[in-house]
């Protein structure tokens, strides 16, 4: 973990998540300056809970995501009762505690960090955007 951490994302989830997260928005009246002011709010968020700090924002946790809680989104080894992630809140960690995917058992600072099989992840952008439709990936190789 650490903050450039943030910059790395799949292109079509800027597309996915921007798209969920305006097209509401909009529907309420929200007008580009408003769009402007959360996204960099966001931006924030993220930026801090890849940034490598144990901060947990007290009783705020429960509405916002933070480094303590997010670090365990990262985790190479889920709990058994969670075994596809934990804590899929981007900004607000609210959406984890009601649909009870919230997990943070301690800091998690020093925690090991990956997926199975990552050792053999491709290293190079372009073969990283193809993976997912790869016949590697499959077990096909």
């Amino acid at each position: 973990m650490g903050f450039a951490a943030h910059l790395r994302f799949h292109w079509m989830e800027t597309i996915v998540y921007k798209s969920v997260q305006y097209l509401p928005l909009s529907m309420i009246g929200f007008g580009i300056q408003d769009f402007f002011v959360v996204h960099i709010i966001a931006l924030l968020i993220g930026h801090i809970n890849h940034a490598n700090l144990g901060w947990s924002y007290g009783p705020l946790k429960y509405v916002l995501n933070n480094p303590q809680m997010h670090i365990w989104h990262h985790g190479k080894h889920l709990p058994a009762k969670h075994p596809y992630g934990v804590n899929y809140g981007l900004s607000l960690s609210v959406w984890d505690y009601l649909f009870g995917t919230a997990y943070i058992p301690h800091s998690g600072r020093d925690i090991e960090l990956g997926f199975d099989g990552d050792e053999s992840y491709p290293g190079r952008f372009i073969r990283q955007i193809l993976y997912p439709w790869s016949k590697q990936r499959h077990g096909n190789s």
